[in-house]
């Protein structure tokens, strides 16, 4: 323990003089004590100056400077895998009854020489062991990333990673390890490393949407292993009913098929297929012989029209855009051959000329969206009747350059592609005295050499219900070109004007009760359903309570309530078995019933029952690189006895140091009273009060 004074120790000086001159001066002429023995009296003055020293030395702020000692003992973490391949072998019962009972022992013998952290992680990492084996993934990765991450600066002596080596998910664990190197990691190995006769479905590759009447293809892959010479039957079924079947011959130990088959979307929604292959005889697993899998039938894409006053290279990039895009159709149609626009969801015009009174009667009355690319050839003359946010005269062309507006909300596109943009090619504009509107919204401005003008190249407005995009400039073909020539693809060009049709051609939604809910999960997610109320004057509103009714494929149904946020809805539905399943959300409010309904699938996850064999490589490897050590899951005793002889694995004592005001001290306080209350006494005894 050492003491610290907060001011310098001269200051000691002066206290000590204080404290003498007021019991010297006190004492020295008291008349009262005047015939009291001096023992006493210079008794009493030493209780006045040590009182008065005190107080003066307690106002200097001594502070105490402590050490103590903390012991923090290693920290062992034990991780068991609990996905559903740790199962797949002829030992099951032994890793759900006999096994976990010794993993509970194992750690609980440890707890004396280390602090034991239990985790469950398949898809997740949880704590404790649940032994239920029944995660759809498995992510070693994420053991090592959780522990590094929560436990960063501890004294963490090792880690016990109990596994069939078998990942589906995440990236390689020697990647992960190599964060904290130094850390031992002793891995078990679980599972069978021996080839059983199985034959499953190994993946199966389909569209996601298909259009009600098309053909659409199905691939199956099959694998298998130890069934040469057998002879199976691959199936697809739509629902219950068999639509496609072929036959297949296994000439080698191991090996990989891939089949093909064609089949037809008749009917309107999502479908459930069915991928099957026949049970062998003595075949290990047969949970891997079939694969559900989904597809949406639709009934027609939005129906994109791109007119031209002639052929220009824009034409084709832009619709080269709409056809890699699986919700859009285009259909081109030059200016004067235009008879009807009913049935488009919106109209891209390449240099628009008047005359036509089908396409001007949609623009001016602001019918539907339309998308206007401003060329040289343009009517500009017509242009200005139609209102869609300039006005003035053209009289030349010149180059300008894409400069982005960073105030622009509505769009967000890629940082990389506003680089590609700015670099890229200039358009070729009119030019001349325009005027443009204080209400337009402006995604790009025009820039002449090193010159940005006060002059949009993109910008959006609104007309009426439908939204209007121009493009002061032809050329944009050049963007294309320039990107594949630096790219040697066209990605960000795809992505930034799919975004500009899709923000055109989505219709603005304006209703007082909304659901946000995905289309798709897998059984992995859980399933998150969002909701939004709105008052007459569109402000966010949640009050009222609001139902959600579910029901799934078999006919069972669900009933749940969403939670209040601060100013909207939600529900966590959890993980939900994979199928097909339809919603229905109400609530009332303002004396108006609302009510919204709708569909969607839970996507099987079988994963994990398609490798049936162990790998023990990697485990040896995480274990070799880490330096620790590969133990069989009947070795546990065997780890157990390694643990404890670790020098590696130790207690850390730290050193702390402490300061604490003598001042807060309550024996100090107690000290002063005794001071003051013996002295009081003695002279109250001895007269002199």
């Amino acid at each position: 323990m050492n003491f610290v004074l907060t001011y310098h120790a001269i200051w000691i000086l002066l206290a000590s003089a204080i404290a003498f001159g007021y019991a010297f001066f006190l004492y020295r002429k008291d008349q009262l004590l005047s015939e009291v023995n001096a023992r006493i009296r210079w008794t009493l003055a030493i209780f006045r100056f040590l009182t008065v020293f005190t107080i003066c030395f307690l106002l200097l702020g001594l502070i105490l400077e402590k050490f103590t000692e903390r012991k923090e003992r290693p920290l062992l973490f034990i991780a068991n895998d609990n996905s559903g391949s740790v199962l797949l072998n002829k030992d099951s019962t032994f890793y759900k009854t006999t096994y976990l009972n010794e993993l509970s022992r194992f750690s609980e013998d440890l707890s004396g020489d280390f602090e034991v952290v239990e985790y469950d992680f398949s898809t997740d990492i949880v704590p404790g062991f649940s032994g239920s084996f029944d995660g759809k993934s498995t992510d070693l990765s994420l053991v090592f990333n959780t522990i590094f991450d929560q436990y960063t600066n501890r004294n963490i002596g090792g880690i016990v990673l109990a596994s069939d080596g078998i990942y589906n998910a995440g990236s390689n664990p020697i990647y992960a390890i190599a964060r904290k190197s130094f850390i031992p990691i002793f891995t078990v190995g679980l599972g069978d490393t021996n080839l059983v006769k199985d034959a499953r479905i190994q993946d199966v590759i389909h569209n996601d949407i298909a259009f009600l009447g098309n053909d659409f293809p199905i691939e199956v892959s099959v694998s298998q292993s130890m069934c040469q010479g057998e002879k199976a039957i691959v199936s697809i079924f739509d629902g219950e009913q068999l639509i496609k079947q072929e036959r297949i011959e296994f000439t080698e130990d191991q090996s990989q098929v891939k089949l093909q088959f064609i089949t037809k979307a008749n009917r309107v929604g999502f479908r459930k297929y069915r991928a099957e292959i026949s049970e062998l005889s003595n075949e290990f697993s047969t949970a891997n012989n079939t694969a559900n899998f989904y597809v949406e039938v639709i009934d027609g894409r939005q129906k994109i029209l791109m007119t031209y006053q002639a052929p220009h290279p824009d034409v084709a990039a832009l619709r080269s855009v709409i056809e890699t895009n699986k919700n859009y159709e285009a259909e081109l149609k030059q200016i004067d051959e235009v008879s009807s626009l009913n049935g488009y969801d919106l109209v891209i015009i390449h240099n628009y000329v008047g005359g036509n009174k089908v396409l001007s009667d949609y623009i001016e009355n602001g019918v539907g969206p339309v998308l206007f690319i401003v060329g040289v050839q343009s009517d500009l003359a017509a242009m200005n009747k139609l209102e869609i946010g300039f006005n003035g005269r053209f009289n030349d062309t010149e180059d300008v350059l894409y400069v982005s507006n960073p105030a622009y909300k509505e769009i967000l596109i890629a940082p990389k592609t506003i680089q590609l943009l700015a670099n890229a090619p200039p358009l070729q504009a009119p030019f001349g005295s325009v005027d443009f509107s204080g209400a337009i919204d402006v995604l790009a401005y025009q820039k002449v050499g090193n010159i940005v003008l006060d002059m949009p190249l993109i910008y959006f407005s609104q007309k009426v219900e439908s939204r209007f995009g121009v493009i002061m400039g032809e050329g944009i073909w050049r963007w294309r070109l320039y990107e594949q020539m630096k790219n040697q693809n066209t990605e960000g060009f795809a992505d930034f004007f799919g975004k500009i049709i899709t923000f055109l051609a989505v219709k603005e939604n304006k209703d007082p009760f909304r659901i946000q809910i995905a289309n798709e999960f897998t059984e992995n997610e859980d399933v998150v359903v969002g909701a939004e109320l709105y008052n007459k004057s569109f402000d966010l509103m949640n009050d009222p309570e609001v139902k959600f009714m579910f029901e799934n494929d078999n006919g069972d149904e669900f009933e749940s309530y969403f939670v209040r946020t601060a100013n909207a809805y939600q529900l966590e539905l959890g993980k939900l078995p994979q199928g097909y399943y339809t919603w229905t959300a109400s609530t009332s409010f303002q004396d108006k019933v609302y009510q919204k309904s709708g569909s969607f699938i839970v996507r099987e996850v079988k994963i994990e029952v398609l490798n049936t064999v162990a790998n023990h490589r990697i485990l040896n490897s995480i274990a070799e690189n880490s330096g620790g050590g590969f133990y069989l899951a009947s070795e546990l005793s065997k780890l157990q006895s390694d643990l404890k002889t670790r020098d590696d694995m130790v207690t850390v004592v730290y050193q702390e140091k402490e300061f604490d005001d003598l001042i807060d001290y309550k024996w100090v306080f107690f000290l002063l009273v005794l001071l003051v209350s013996v002295e009081w006494f003695v002279r109250k005894f001895q007269g002199a009060y």
